[in-house]
Order: structure tokens, then C-alpha cells, then sequence
């Protein structure tokens, strides 16, 4: 039974890896799609590009991300600091989740001391979060798998700095929006479409296409219906490892807060940015309808994700409303719609809290363009 585990874990790491790009305002559901990039065997995690969002800095954002992977055992993965303002402002934004994830954006967990002994890295990281995202599509053209989890200011920046950035990539997948179902910032709006609703524009514009399976969202449509019973959650997370002890504690602060600020109280809670590697990973899960949005910006509707319901609107090609003219074929996006709840929960806790198998591992450094040296942690 050894030999035949030992040739599977072989085979995963010798088989050709997923290469991904992060785009993330690492906060509590965040770190929960992170863990589990970290931690999947077929993902070839690439970097972190940080975003404000779960935070109002962004330096917190991306000092999140280096704390989560570094508990998660991937210290050497870089992370690369993103614009502190939304596209078009030349302020860090008045309004954050802080409110939800916490006071760090992370749950305001103490540190551990299991997590003060685990080793640390120093990697290359003066580029920008859309600089390192344009240059690693250039580098890769046709490879790349983007997955947003913040606001898309950086998504944005970077197409700016490389406009077929769309074409470069393989496919984008981006956690924002709501659809058919109310905001949780707004009565229309999710908050990552919120916070940076210009950039959620111009890269819903950008990167949707005419077969519509370029940029894949998924809104809080299916992120909602796809929550979890979160005390067996967390008792899983709590079995499993540093990373997901630190998950499980922030976890609860954020259930905490959306039962008394928002008021959404129960037995189950959401995890909404994992259901972009869910997605990734297990794209039988999940229902998806190709849809043409539009995201609104200013007044009431910010970050409103339009979607046209009229009858018209169903075709494939634009039709002028007044003259009845058939235009050009829309383009369009794949918008997640529908999930199995329970399969989710399944995947999730498969990759990011699996079953100990009483294996040991070689560790995996990461190669980056300099030298890398890892420091071990001194005990306490």
C-alpha cells in the first residue's frame, strides 16, 4: 500500500503543473483559496500579486499572504506589492472589509509559536504586483492560469501596461460580482466589483470574448449557495496543519462578524474565494451560463454586475433595441451559476486538510530569477 502511494505522489509531482498567477487582498476566504494553491500538487503557484481590498493597505494584504505561505511551507513563493489606490484615485480607499476579516484583515490572529519556529525566505520582489503579471504572460504566453480574489485594480494595471494580456493568458478566473443575487456591499454590488469598480469594468470588457470561456467569474451566486457546515470545517482545519490552524482561527472571527454586523447567522458560512480553484480543479461542480455583463460605475450601482434580461439580449449577436438591426457577436463571459454544495466541501477539505497518509516529503524550494536562501527560524 506504501509503494502504491509513494508512485502516486511521484507521478503528481513528475506531471506537468498548472502555472498560476494570484491576484489576492489576502483576508480570511483568501487565504483559503491560497492554502489550497499552496498546497495542490498539480499548481505551479508562480506569485502573488497583492491587492487593498480585505485590508484598506496593501502592504497588509501582502504581508497576509507572506504569513499564510510561509505557515502553508511555501515561504520562497514571492509576493508582489499591488497599487494602494483603485484605478483613477490618488487615495487608499475609505472603505475596506476590515469589518469582516478583522482588524489585519486576517482574523486578527496572535501569532503561534508552531508558526514563529517554521523557516523564512528571501526571494526577488521589487517589481509591482501589474508588472509582474504583464511580464510573467510575456514570458509564458499561452501557459498562464490568472485567479483574482480581490478587487482587479492590478488586473487592470496590467493589461494597461500590456494590452493582449487577455491573449496571453489561458484563462482568467476572478471571484466578484453579483448577478442575480443581492451585494454584500451594496444592495447590488459584491465588494470586490465595489472597491475598484472602474478596473472591474475595464477587465470584464477586456478579457470577455465571443466563445466566452476567456474569463470565467463567479459571483456571489454561486459562492453563497456554495456554503459549507463551518464547525465540521473547522474541526477538519484545525487537524490539519499550521496553515490551516491559522485558516480555521480567522475563519471563526469572520463567521463572528457576519453574523453581527451583517447579520447572516447559521450553521453554514462561505468561502467564496476557494471556488475559484474549485473551479480550477474541478470544473464538473459547478453550472455555467455565458453571459454579456456590464459592470456599473458611480451612484448607487457601483460595481453593479449589469446583465441585460430582456428578450433580445438572449441572442449571440448585438441587436440595436430601437432599429432591430443585427450587430456584431457579443462577447461574453462564463459566470458560474450553480454548484454542488457538498461536492465543493468535499474538494475542499481533500486538497487543503487531507487525511494524513504518515509520509515524509522532501521539501520543495522555488526557483525565482536571483538567488534564493531559506532561513531556518530559530527556536524559541
Amino acid at each position: 500500500m506504501l509503494s502504491k502511494i509513494l508512485l502516486g505522489i511521484a507521478a503528481l509531482v513528475t506531471a506537468e503543473r498548472t502555472p498560476v498567477v494570484l491576484v489576492a487582498d489576502v483576508g480570511v476566504d483568501d487565504a483559503s483559496a491560497l492554502i489550497w494553491l499552496a498546497k495542490d500538487l498539480t499548481i505551479d503557484l508562480l506569485g502573488v500579486a497583492a491587492s487593498f481590498g480585505c485590508h484598506g493597505d496593501v502592504r497588509q494584504t501582502a504581508a497576509n499572504a507572506r504569513r499564510v505561505l510561509r505557515a502553508a511551507g511555501r515561504p520562497c513563493v514571492p509576493v508582489y506589492v499591488g497599487s494602494p489606490y483603485a484605478l483613477g484615485e490618488a487615495e487608499p480607499p475609505s472603505d475596506d472589509g476590515s469589518y469582516v476579516h478583522g482588524e489585519d484583515g486576517l482574523g486578527s490572529v496572535a501569532e503561534a509559536p508552531e508558526e514563529a519556529r517554521l523557516p523564512t525566505c528571501d526571494v526577488d520582489e521589487t517589481l509591482s504586483a501589474a508588472e509582474f503579471i504583464a511580464r510573467t504572460a510575456r514570458e509564458r504566453p499561452g501557459e498562464i492560469t490568472v485567479i483574482v480574489t480581490s478587487p482587479l485594480t492590478n488586473l487592470a494595471l496590467a493589461y494597461l501596461l500590456e494590452p493582449h494580456l487577455p491573449e496571453l493568458v489561458t484563462r482568467t478566473l476572478v471571484m466578484g460580482g453579483a448577478v442575480r443575487h443581492p451585494g454584500n456591499v451594496s444592495p447590488l454590488a459584491e465588494a470586490n466589483f465595489a472597491h475598484d469598480a472602474r478596473a472591474a469594468r475595464l477587465v470584464v470588457d477586456a478579457f470577455s470574448s465571443e466563445e466566452g470561456d476567456r474569463l470565467i467569474i463567479a459571483p456571489l451566486d454561486v459562492t453563497m449557495a456554495g456554503a459549507v457546515d463551518h464547525v465540521h470545517v473547522a474541526s477538519e482545519l484545525d487537524k490539519a496543519g499550521v496553515a490551516q490552524r491559522l485558516l480555521a482561527k480567522a475563519w471563526r472571527t469572520y463567521i463572528g462578524n457576519y453574523c453581527t454586523v451583517l447579520k447572516e447567522c447559521g450553521p453554514k458560512a462561505v468561502l467564496h474565494d476557494a471556488h475559484t480553484v474549485a473551479y480550477l480543479r474541478r470544473p464538473d461542480l459547478y453550472d455555467v451560463e455565458k453571459l454579456t455583463l456590464e459592470v456599473s460605475v458611480g451612484g448607487a450601482a457601483n460595481g453593479h454586475s449589469l446583465l441585460d434580461r430582456r428578450t433580445l439580449s438572449s441572442s449571440d449577436d448585438e441587436i440595436d433595441d430601437r432599429t432591430g438591426e443585427i450587430g456584431e457577436r457579443k462577447k461574453r463571459c462564463a459566470v458560474l451559476t450553480g454548484v454542488d454544495a457538498a461536492g465543493f466541501k468535499e474538494a475542499f477539505l481533500n486538497a487543503v486538510a487531507p487525511l494524513p497518509v504518515n509520509v515524509s516529503l522532501p521539501i520543495v524550494k522555488e526557483t525565482t530569477r536571483r538567488f534564493v536562501h531559506v532561513h531556518a527560524a530559530s527556536k524559541a
